[in-house]
């Protein structure tokens, strides 16, 4: 039997079809797919496509419960939101975008125009420093990669915006908006955490993404000190809003990609 049909035959016989119409779900069903969410993510390992389709079948509702509560009141309801796996997903599903793949490519292009303007101006020397540090400590294979980091954590310094409010380095963080908090060289050995929600990304660009992402999620304004640079990875990643992009940011997306 294939590994897929698996995955359904162990959904409850009681939870309904598999792929349900969202359209056609009443309260009830509403509130077992919630049950059954929270349920299957109290397991160390939940099962992500259970995950998936709950998501799919509690949309209608979700979208309503998410513009009249609080962010840690929404995690609380629908707890699959902790899986950054889960915002990528909702991500697709309105923007028919794959965000973390999309602005891996999209900064891959703009990478080396990014450190070169703020090498040209003297930004973000620390994170430079580090940058060309771990580059003579690591194998060419590792390169492309430290390169993508180093030009997603130096984009604030290219605004002329605070870092600290998209992400901190070994420091106590009160930001109260989503924030990539790293434990550790972001270089090498170390965790990141999505303060908002408490997810684990694998690496610094994916941290972005998955911020990035949970801002659209939860309906989140771009907070002011960092507004320009969220903007730029907003145009990176390809996603269209109804909210009007400043026109130095758009220029210099241009002008990198």
């Amino acid at each position: 039997m294939p590994a897929f049909q698996d995955v359904i035959n162990n959904v409850e016989s009681n939870d309904g079809v598999f792929g349900h119409d969202k359209e056609n779900e009443d309260s009830y069903s509403v509130r077992k797919h919630i049950a059954k969410m929270k349920e299957e993510c109290k397991k160390v390992h939940p099962n992500l496509v259970i995950l998936k389709d709950k998501m799919k079948r509690t949309a209608n509702e979700r979208i309503q419960f998410l513009q009249s509560h609080s962010t840690r009141e929404s995690l609380l309801e629908f707890p699959a939101l902790h899986q950054i796996s889960i915002i990528f997903s909702e991500i697709e599903e309105k923007y028919n975008i794959d965000l973390d793949k999309k602005l891996l490519q999209g900064l891959g292009r703009a990478a080396d125009k990014i450190l070169e303007q703020v090498t040209k101006k003297k930004l973000g020397t620390d994170i430079l420093s580090q940058y060309e540090m771990a580059l003579g400590e690591s194998c060419e294979d590792t390169h492309k990669g430290l390169k993508l980091c180093a030009a997603a954590l130096i984009l604030p310094h290219l605004f002329n915006e605070s870092p600290d409010k998209l992400y901190v380095i070994n420091k106590v963080h009160r930001a109260p908006t989503p924030l990539l908090v790293v434990d550790g060289n972001p270089f090498g050995d170390c965790i990141i955490t999505l303060r908002m929600d408490g997810a684990n990304p694998d690496d610094i660009s994916m941290g972005i993404a998955a911020l990035l992402g949970t801002y659209f999620v939860f309906g989140v304004k771009y907070a002011k000190s960092v507004k320009k640079t969220l903007a730029f990875i907003q145009v990176v990643s390809g996603i269209q809003s109804e909210e009007k992009i400043n026109s130095t940011v758009l220029r210099m997306a241009n002008a990198f990609l």
